[in-house]
């Protein structure tokens, strides 16, 4: 029974999007058209190559009131799309919003694109649906329409954004995108009458999965993702631990430095196949939040490593040493925070439950570094007796300066009746045997 529901309730949306679709069409004209639904919205692009414009009907079940908002825009990413936003408001009226973003920013009205055309006389909510009707015109550096014309979409039916078209709206709990065969021709008789058309789903989050392409972007994105994990989730923690735990029982800096370089390079690279491909694909570098937290990670751990490379040279709970371990806990923590960003931005629509096994195993690795906090005081006992030793070692060497073989003692120099200031010890202190020897040969009665 489901089932027959959203096939009864996919025709009845796909019928009222034809039915405004060839309202704002011109009859004498070739038109080109497809069409494609998700769980959330339905989608009908009707292109008119003499007048250089997309059609566009977006329709949604339930209506009447409001039932959150819901977002088409063209292109295959949020970055640039010239997006159309609509909502129903508290009075049941239709509201559209043609916005555009810069990356993966919330998309604003301060829009580049040509304005869209509403067609408020084609839109309307009621109890049987919601439509939502306007036309983009193209502009001459729009990309030609293709067998494969690509647009995404969004929605979020928890958030109901007030009646002002310039309306604040909290981001998509659902994502997609649709590719369209926009060199199809336009037949109105049987759009009316099928519910099927040729466009492909492309699903995000809490959608059921579409074919997903492994082409290059996704191979790079995969390399990439692959890169950061191991570096943050495996071998930066694996040294933090190391040197939390390694103080007190083993020599650690080396094995700490050895995990921390490798961990650098594999951050290195996974930084570094990411701009290389942002490049060949024509994008902008750094606009998105994950790619502009990246950016700023990637530039501490450089001055971190500097840290630890200086830092290891002074004595333990140096200041700097202190700036070291802070930092670095800092960043680690970014960076587990900036991956599950990322996830949230992949166009294949990673699950949700990816974020939250990543979520979980920082925590482990969190309650692991806690655990070791309790060999501190061991640690500060340690340093405080390398401490004791090494002063008592200097004292030792200062009490040995006397008895060192070259200087005479006082008694020595104060018992020497031939003592000369500025001679040598032979010249000031002869043997006994000698002073005896010259005695005797200067005594009566020994002269040879």
């Amino acid at each position: 029974m489901l089932r027959l529901h959203t096939l009864i309730t996919a025709c009845c949306l796909l019928l009222l999007s034809a039915l405004a679709a060839s309202a704002q069409s011109t009859s004498g004209d070739s038109l080109f058209a497809d069409s494609a639904c998700s769980s959330n919205l339905c989608l009908r692009v009707v292109y008119s190559p003499s007048e250089k414009r997309y059609n566009m009907t977006m329709t949604a079940s339930g209506g009447g009131a409001p039932i959150g908002w819901h977002a088409v825009g063209t292109g295959s990413q949020m970055d640039k799309s010239n997006m159309m936003i609509g909502w129903v408001d508290t009075a049941g009226n239709v509201v559209m919003s043609q916005r555009t973003t810069s990356g993966h920013d919330t998309p604003s009205t301060s829009i580049t694109a040509l304005a869209a055309n509403l067609e408020h006389r084609f839109s309307f909510s009621n109890s049987s649906g919601t439509v939502w009707a306007w036309s983009f015109p193209l502009s001459a550096s729009d990309p030609a329409p293709s067998t494969t014309t690509p647009f995404i979409w969004a929605s979020n039916k928890n958030d109901n954004p007030a009646a002002s078209t310039t309306a604040s709206i909290r981001r998509h709990n659902a994502y997609g995108f649709f590719n369209l065969d926009l060199t199809k021709p336009y037949d109105s008789a049987s759009s009316s009458s099928s519910a099927s058309g040729s466009g492909s789903l492309k699903p995000g989050s809490n959608q059921n999965r579409g074919r997903r392409i492994l082409n290059k972007r996704n191979n790079v994105i995969i390399a990439h993702m692959v890169f950061m994990i191991v570096a943050w989730f495996l071998l930066v923690p694996a040294g933090i631990l190391i040197g939390r735990y390694g103080r007190t029982m083993f020599k650690w800096f080396p094995v700490h430095r050895a995990v921390m370089a490798t961990a650098f390079l594999f951050v290195l690279i996974g930084f570094i196949i990411i701009v290389a491909q942002t490049s060949s694909s024509g994008g902008e570098h750094f606009d998105s939040t994950h790619a502009r937290a990246g950016l700023a990670i990637f530039i501490i751990m450089i001055i971190q490593s500097l840290l630890g490379v200086l830092g290891h040279k002074t004595k333990r709970f140096n200041p700097s040493r202190i700036v070291h371990v802070v930092i670095g806990l800092g960043v680690t923590v970014l960076a587990i925070w900036n991956a599950t960003e990322g996830l949230s931005l992949w166009s294949w629509g990673a699950p949700r439950w990816a974020g939250w096994i990543l979520w979980v195993w920082a925590s482990l690795l969190a309650l692991a570094y806690l655990a070791g906090l309790a060999f501190l005081p061991r640690d500060l006992r340690q340093w405080r007796a390398e401490q004791r030793n090494s002063q008592e070692k200097q004292h030792h060497s200062l009490g040995l300066g006397e008895f060192l073989p070259g200087r005479a003692s006082m008694s020595t120099k104060q018992g020497s009746p031939t003592h000369q200031p500025g001679s040598s010890p032979l010249q000031t202190a002869p043997s006994r045997a000698y002073q005896t020897y010259s005695q005797q040969a200067h005594a009566p009665g020994n002269r040879i």
